[in-house]
């Protein structure tokens, strides 16, 4: 048996990370590592602490079209992830489930999360333009932007 990568390892990981999520429309999973590949937090997508969770009663945001998270009540798996993390200043590697949205992105650009490695793309590109413009290298499938 093949030893996996540590990608190939956070890229499953996520799965697991993601099977919590409380969306109807994408359960989406997050881990953040620092330098050495050490995780500092996980998370996934879901409705705020102390509301009904969208698999029981779907929010507004359910029927929103691809790329469309205006009406969306979870707070991304991205965002879950970044609030979680006692230790911010040592995240260095983003694994998320698919390219983060326009919000998380200019989020994980204000960190020095470096790296964003993307299990799945996403429909709305405008992510990918701020991490690129934040110097972030990112990894979608196989296809790599950015510097490395």
């Amino acid at each position: 048996m093949e030893r996996l990568s540590i990608k190939d390892y956070y890229l499953e990981i996520l799965g697991l990370v993601a099977a919590r999520s409380t969306c109807v429309r994408r359960a989406v999973g997050a881990i953040i590592t620092d330098e050495h590949n050490q995780v500092l937090s996980t998370g996934y997508n879901g409705v705020p602490r102390h509301f009904d969770h969208c698999i029981s009663n779907p929010c507004a945001g359910a029927s929103d079209s691809h790329g469309d998270n205006s009406n969306c009540l979870a707070v991304h798996a991205e965002q879950n992830a970044l609030l979680q993390c006692t230790d911010l200043d040592r995240a260095r590697i983003m694994y998320v489930s698919c390219l983060p949205c326009f919000a998380c992105s200019k989020m994980i650009a204000n960190t020095n999360i470096r790296t964003v490695i993307c299990k799945g793309d996403y429909a709305d590109k405008r992510g990918l333009e701020i991490l690129l413009q934040a110097d972030c290298v990112i990894h979608i499938g196989e296809q790599i932007f950015g510097l490395e």
